[in-house]
C-alpha cells in the first residue's frame, strides 16, 4: 500500500495537471456545446504540458546528478586529504603550515563559492547544500583556515555571497 502512495506521489504533478484539462476539457463541451473534438484538443494541450513538466524535471536532475558528481570527485581528489590532514595536525596541537596551504585553502573557499552558486540557482537541493555546508563550516572554523578566511573577506564580492550565507556560522564573527 506505501508503495503504491509513493507511486502516485511520484507523478501528482501529472494526474493533476491531465486530471484539471479534463475536466476543463468535458466543461468547454457540455457550457458551449462545441464540436467534441474540442475535448481531444484540450486534452492533447494538457498532455503535452505535463511531458515539459517532466522533462524539465528529468533534465534538472540529471543536472543535479553531474553537479553533484562533480564537486564530489573535485573534493576527493584536491581537498579531502589535505583538509583532513590540517585537522589531524590541529588537533594533534602540531604546527600547521598556513602559508604552504594558503593557495589551497583560497581555492576550497572558491570550490565553496562554486558550490552555493549552484544552490542559489536552484540547481542544488537543501538536503544536499545543508550537509555540504555543515563540512565548510567545520574546515573554515579551524584556527588556521580561519585566518586565511577572515583576509578573504575583504573579497566576499568575489565568492557569490557564500560570506553571507556562512557568517553567522563561523565562529569568530568578528571578521570585518
Amino acid at each position: 500500500m506505501k508503495a503504491i502512495f509513493s507511486y502516485f506521489r511520484l507523478y501528482l504533478d501529472l494526474i493533476f495537471i491531465n486530471l484539471f484539462f479534463l475536466i476543463f476539457a468535458i466543461s468547454f463541451y457540455l457550457l458551449f456545446s462545441q464540436k467534441l473534438e474540442i475535448i481531444g484538443a484540450i486534452m492533447a494541450t494538457g498532455i503535452s504540458i505535463s511531458f515539459g513538466i517532466r522533462q524539465y524535471k528529468i533534465e534538472n536532475d540529471k543536472m543535479f546528478k553531474e553537479l553533484f558528481k562533480e564537486f564530489n570527485c573535485k573534493y576527493d581528489r584536491q581537498f579531502n586529504d589535505v583538509l583532513n590532514k590540517l585537522d589531524r595536525e590541529i588537533k594533534s596541537d602540531l604546527e600547521v603550515s598556513i602559508p604552504e596551504n594558503r593557495d589551497l585553502i583560497i581555492d576550497y573557499l572558491n570550490f565553496c563559492s562554486e558550490e552555493y552558486l549552484w544552490y542559489k540557482k536552484g540547481r542544488i537541493p537543501f538536503t544536499v547544500w545543508t550537509s555540504w555546508k555543515n563540512g565548510m563550516l567545520y574546515f573554515l572554523n579551524l584556527p588556521p583556515i580561519y585566518e586565511i578566511v577572515s583576509e578573504q573577506f575583504n573579497q566576499k564580492e568575489s565568492y557569490y555571497g557564500l560570506f553571507e550565507e556562512l557568517f553567522p556560522n563561523i565562529i569568530g564573527k568578528n571578521i570585518k
